[in-house]
């Protein structure tokens, strides 16, 4: 593919592309006077529906285009081929993933709960066995005499109940080695590039309905005579969602970069991890290989 291509040329003038459009909106603006159309409630619902999927279909033009920029930009692709170098190096300790994944997802809980019962004065080995079995609450109201006190009291009891409520969903291998993401945990990596298309194209099906129930009820019919103001004012539709489209192309390319880009960068570290873990592992158990042999 040629780099002087026209999507590389837009794309690279796409800010300057939108400040000539919105000062053509502007100007054009003042060759119409907006007034009621005074057509059925029918034929206003299918031109705005037909309008709206328009719009729609753009918005997600520019935004595949804003993703696949996001991919070929040189921190993105730094950043996937360290993240495949990790995963070819801890391919020997795979066997040894599954428990690292537990060990870590047990050292993070007991972080989280540390930290919490430390925001109210409490120290998580008074509560938790070294297995991260809970203990009974210590205190006792009577300990605590005035009212400042006692709010004390009440404070260090909710955040002890948070603790032994507290669950995480655990750290998995696939979550590391693949395009995986698990929600509200401390392991979330983040949508995929398919979550993030899906969340922002949602409504297709709908608009393949709506296009369906619009060409099926409405016919067409040529105009006697050609509307230069409402072709204008076609067009200012047009120019809007155009705009509208370019915003959403640099917000899925910063989407791409930002936040997928760094879901790749804590699958690597923690995966650096994890080589250190196993290699540790390995050279131990090779050591006491040795030690018995001798």
């Amino acid at each position: 593919m040629k780099k002087n291509s026209f999507t590389e040329a837009f794309y690279k003038n796409a800010g300057y592309i939108v400040i000539i459009l919105v000062s053509l909106v502007y100007m054009a603006s003042s060759l119409i006077s907006i007034e009621k159309t005074g057509k059925s409630i029918w034929e206003i619902l299918g031109a705005g529906v037909l309008s709206m999927i328009v719009g729609f279909l753009i918005n997600g033009v520019f935004r595949q285009i804003g993703i696949r920029k996001g991919d070929e930009d040189e921190r993105t692709v730094a950043t996937n081929s360290l993240h495949a170098s990790i995963v070819e190096e801890i391919t020997p300790y795979i066997d040894k993933l599954d428990t690292f994944c537990e060990l870590e997802t047990k050292r993070t809980e007991k972080g989280i709960k540390t930290r919490l019962l430390a925001s109210a004065g409490l120290k998580y080995e008074d509560y938790f066995t070294e297995e991260g079995i809970s203990k009974p609450f210590k205190l006792t109201l009577s300990e605590y005499a005035g009212r400042m006190e006692r709010k004390s009291f009440e404070r260090k009891k909710r955040a002890y109940k948070k603790a032994i409520k507290l669950k995480i969903k655990p750290l998995l291998a696939s979550n590391l080695t693949s395009d995986g993401t698990k929600a509200d945990n401390p392991y979330d990596f983040g949508k995929t590039k398919r979550e993030y298309t899906s969340r922002e194209n949602a409504t297709d099906i709908v608009i393949k309905v709506l296009l369906a129930i619009i060409f099926g009820y409405f016919g067409v019919s040529m105009v006697s005579e050609v509307n230069v103001a409402a072709l204008i004012w076609n067009a200012l539709q047009i120019v809007m969602y155009i705009i509208g489209g370019v915003i959403q192309m640099y917000s899925s390319f910063s989407w791409v970069v930002d936040d997928y880009r760094q879901s790749r960068v804590k699958k690597i570290d923690t995966l650096q991890k994890f080589k250190i873990y196993a290699k540790g592992e390995f050279e131990n158990a090779e050591s006491n290989g040795l030690r018995s042999l001798s």
